[in-house]
């Protein structure tokens, strides 16, 4: 099954030159931890978290007020996969990156929408004839535990 079947569709984003208080203000409304970053064309740039907000107010001891989402995304990789791809890819993106939610895209990496773990969890239990491509219970479950799995800092902590 495809990434684009199971995705959540027209995710709310930012651009890059909100403030991480806009940012927060968008998490509140939305119920959501994670806010894909765009530029004027729709083209992901970069995704700011939850966490990346309170590490932020705390490292960088500015209001959140002042702080950028440029400032945030500036220099750092962004993790995605594409519209088409099949479930599997979002689940190895995810493992490998130690990350819960994906932005997906299409082949001109405008933003299409995002996959987190809930959706893959649903897909992998849903009923119905069980399809090939189609995410067993282990598969997720086992991506689950190393995603989850602390840091070293935060294990010997």
């Amino acid at each position: 099954m495809q990434l684009k079947d199971i995705m959540t569709k027209n995710a709310k984003c930012c651009s890059a030159d909100n403030t991480l208080e806009e940012v927060a203000g968008i998490m509140w409304n939305d119920d959501v931890g994670i806010v894909p970053v765009v530029d004027s064309e729709n083209r992901l740039s970069g995704v700011i978290t939850d966490r990346d907000i309170a590490m932020a107010a705390f490292l960088k001891h500015r209001p959140i007020w002042e702080i950028s989402a440029r400032e945030m995304i500036g220099g750092h990789s962004c993790h995605s996969c594409y519209a088409e791809d099949d479930v599997h890819e979002a689940l190895r993106v995810m493992d490998e990156s130690r990350i819960r939610r994906v932005p997906i895209v299409d082949d001109k990496l405008h933003l299409v929408g995002m996959v987190g773990l809930k959706d893959l969890a649903n897909h992998a239990v849903s009923k119905g004839p069980r399809k090939s491509s189609q995410l067993t219970v282990n598969e997720f479950t086992d991506t689950f535990r190393h995603i989850s799995k602390p840091n070293e800092l935060q294990a010997t902590a």
